[in-house]
Order: C-alpha cells, then structure tokens, then sequence
C-alpha cells in the first residue's frame, strides 16, 4: 500500500513496539494546525521595592517548565487502517468510513493508557526542514531549495544539538531533525508524546460524507504501564 500524502497522524501505544509504515496509525486530513507553548515561571512582586528604588521590583523564578499543546482540526474521509498485535502476527486491514473514523478516534480518546491497541499517545506533524541539527544545510539542499522539495521532520520542542551544552548526546537535538522515513518503526517512530485533551466532530451536509473534526492534543510523559496485567 503506498504512503498517502498526509502530514499529521495519530498513533496508538501499540506502535511503541509494533508497526511500520501505516500500521498501528491513523492519518488525518488536517487544514489548520495551531501550536501553543505556555511558559510556567513564578514571578513574584518584592515587598517594600516601589518604597525604596522608586519603581515596584518583580522577581521570577524559571524553573523550566511549560505547558505544550496542539490543536488540530481538519476533515476525515474513508480510509484504510492497518492493525498489527503481535511482531510475528498478520496484518488487518479494513476501510472505514469517515464516520466509522470518527467514531472509532472517539472510542480511542475514551480509552486509557492500560490498552496499548486503544490508546493514542502520539501525534506526529511533519514539517519541511533546510537545518540539520548542526545549523548545517541538509545534503542537497541549499538556501534556495523550493520549499517542496526539501525533506520532511517531525515538529518537535528540541533544540538542535548545535544549541544544547550539558544536554548534549540526550535531548534527541540530533535525531529529531533527520529526515522522516515512512519505514521508521518502533521507538525511532519520531513524534508529540502525550494525550488527547479532546476531541469533537461535526457532521455537515454541505462536507458530506466528510467529517470535520477538532482535536486538542497535550505533551506529556504519560505512565503506561499497566499494574492490572
């Protein structure tokens, strides 16, 4: 099966150990994507400092934290999801309708973290790149390289590994601007870790049989294990 032109998908938790290409994923049709990143810092007035210097005194404390969010929203259409269990198993495949898609998001949204063919734990959003992680041109490509031509990352909050000093070798500023590849498997299956906050459908007669969709997706470590099994 040849790779759609899609840019953002969903994955399941299966995939963290299982699957390549389509498998263990869903793609969306996405129109608009909209990244937002809250900056935690605890700022606190000085008490008597207007008194003294003649202007008030604040002083924060950036203990490097942020609140890191996605939202995404777009249409689902028919398409075809590849499911795989077992390293050693077949392959299901079925088409589902957009609504069967939407209703089948929903159910994965309503999941949780204990059920690795259930849950969605990552969002992966593909982005062209000139910038290798050492602020060096990618190979071939140039300044000047139509924007269509260039290779495909997946968007990340890393730094280039050029940036990183004590984090060097760890932060993944080196593996998260290499190319994407549609064969990536397991954990080099490069993406957003976290959770769906939310996730709405609208269906409309004039989109039909298209199903608009909003998804509010959270960065997050998730726990996942599963002390039930």
């Amino acid at each position: 099966m040849a790779e759609p032109n899609y840019r953002v998908f969903l994955e399941l938790q299966r995939r963290n150990s299982i699957g390549a290409g389509h498998e263990n994923r869903i793609s969306l049709l996405a129109t608009d994507v909209t990244v937002s990143t809250s900056k935690t810092v605890f700022n606190m007035g000085v008490p008597f400092s207007g008194a003294i210097r003649g202007e008030s005194l604040n002083v924060a404390m950036d203990m490097g934290m942020a609140q890191k969010t996605v939202s995404v929203s777009g249409f689902l259409v028919d398409q075809t999801i590849l499911k795989k269990k077992d390293e050693d198993g077949e392959q299901t495949e079925a088409k589902l309708t957009s609504f069967e898609l939407a209703q089948l998001i929903h159910s994965y949204a309503d999941a949780s973290s204990f059920q690795d063919d259930q849950n969605i734990n990552k969002l992966v959003i593909l982005i062209p790149s000139r910038v290798d992680h050492n602020f060096q041109y990618h190979p071939n490509v140039n300044a000047d390289t139509d924007i269509g031509d260039l290779p495909l990352i997946s968007w990340s909050w890393k730094n280039r590994e050029y940036d990183n000093t004590f984090t060097s070798n760890v932060s993944g500023g080196e593996t998260y601007f290499k190319e994407y590849s549609a064969n990536e498997t397991g954990e080099t299956s490069l993406g957003i870790s976290g959770f769906i906050r939310s996730f709405s459908t609208t269906v409309s007669g004039q989109e039909f049989p298209a199903v608009q969709f909003q998804l509010e997706f959270e960065e997050a470590m998730v726990v996942a294990d599963n002390f039930l099994d």
